[in-house]
């Protein structure tokens, strides 16, 4: 049974104050609570129906873990989207170190802005299909763990490294000769054009804004994807996850 106590704490993690109250972020679904069980992070609690529970009994035996059978009612009460699943779980929020040895060998992605959830989680499962391990936001960024962004990212918030940082001050404290920041911008040199490297910071903007004007300063590659349109009447820019994915495609095409 889920009583109420548990009922508002689940409808309150939606938002952010909530989730850091609580140290607790939802997951919804099937196959993303399956990922979590079997991944690295903690999970708190199961909240599912009977039948999911007996099916996936052999997945549900790590210690602490709390089960709790719901009705459907139950279930869809807890949900934040219309199409409920069997089983809703919550899980701890991880705190991830940054390591230096592997920031500097690889390509990170640095997020200015990025307000719109689905963006963010898209943006992620980008990073996670194209092998970046570490995304960096600033704390304009909408929340990692906000129920729409964690769907977005069809489970790759599972194991996709997310900090939240002041990203003038990381660019400074990685930036040399042989490690650059290649910013995303309207008006930066052809993508199709640049030399482009196997490791640095890739970064990209806010979905309305672009790259603020404060950090642009600190970036010292200047990219663009050009537009193949006959036409002046043509889109004007690309959305920030699409843009982000066809970037990454291209640094690892190289």
């Amino acid at each position: 049974m889920l009583y109420k106590n548990l009922t508002n704490i689940i409808q309150n993690l939606g938002k952010k104050k909530f989730r850091i109250k609580y140290n607790l972020f939802k997951v919804e679904g099937e196959k993303i609570v399956k990922e979590l069980l079997l991944s690295n992070l903690t999970t708190d609690t199961i909240i599912a129906k009977n039948e999911w529970i007996n099916k996936n009994s052999d997945i549900l035996n790590k210690d602490n873990i709390k089960i709790i059978e719901a009705t459907n009612e139950e279930l869809k009460s807890i949900s934040n989207f219309q199409s409920y699943s069997d089983v809703i779980a919550l899980a701890n929020i991880p705190s991830y170190k940054i390591a230096n040895d592997e920031i500097k060998s690889e390509l990170s992605i640095l997020l200015n802005g990025v307000q719109d959830p689905g963006n963010l989680g898209t943006i992620v499962r980008l990073a996670d299909w194209f092998g970046i391990k570490n995304i960096f936001c600033d704390i304009d960024c909408a929340g990692i763990f906000n129920p729409k962004c964690v769907q977005a990212s069809m489970g790759a918030v599972l194991r996709v490294k997310i900090h939240y940082v002041n990203l003038i001050n990381l660019i400074k404290e990685y930036k040399n000769s042989d490690f650059h920041s290649y910013g995303a911008f309207l008006e930066g040199k052809n993508i199709y054009e640049s030399n482009l490297s196997k490791k640095g910071f890739i970064i990209m903007g806010n979905e309305g804004k672009g790259i603020s004007k404060e950090l642009s300063e600190f970036i010292d590659k200047k990219i663009t994807i050009p537009s193949f349109a006959n036409s002046k009447q043509s889109t004007e820019s690309l959305n920030v996850s699409i843009a982000t994915g066809i970037i990454l495609s291209e640094f690892k095409r190289r």
